[in-house]
């Protein structure tokens, strides 16, 4: 999570929205939502920890956590990229890919855009 300081109010924090489905398998998909956590700096760019449950689809929900990759641009309107795989219910995971949003302000007015570039398919063998 990042800490901007604004004028005398002290800090004030920012993370990043990640929603969108995830890949079909054996014929559902889930929905995911969440916020960045951690704020992990690396060689002058950053990267973000998240987590998060799915929606409930096909009688059952999948957990997953991972980090980002590297901010593209800088500023209020940088975003991150993700791919990982869910953790594995039912017999089976799925993928979770896409982009953040640009930073949102907790508590505030800063609106935010979301993009899911794309949800890949993906078959997991038994």
């Amino acid at each position: 999570m990042a800490k901007i300081r604004q004028g005398d109010g002290g800090p004030v924090q920012f993370k990043h929205r990640m929603e969108g489905l995830t890949s079909r398998v054996e014929g559902h998909q889930h929905a995911f939502g969440n916020l960045t956590d951690l704020f992990i700096p690396e060689d002058g760019r950053h990267r973000h920890t998240f987590r998060g449950i799915t929606t409930t689809a096909d009688g059952h929900r999948h957990s997953y956590s991972g980090r980002t990759g590297l901010n593209i641009g800088f500023g209020v309107n940088h975003f991150h990229r993700f791919s990982i795989q869910t953790n594995i219910a039912d017999g089976h995971r799925h993928l979770i890919s896409g982009r953040t949003t640009g930073l949102i302000r907790l508590g505030g007015r800063l609106g935010h855009k979301l993009i899911i570039e794309k949800v890949l398919r993906e078959r997991v063998k038994k």
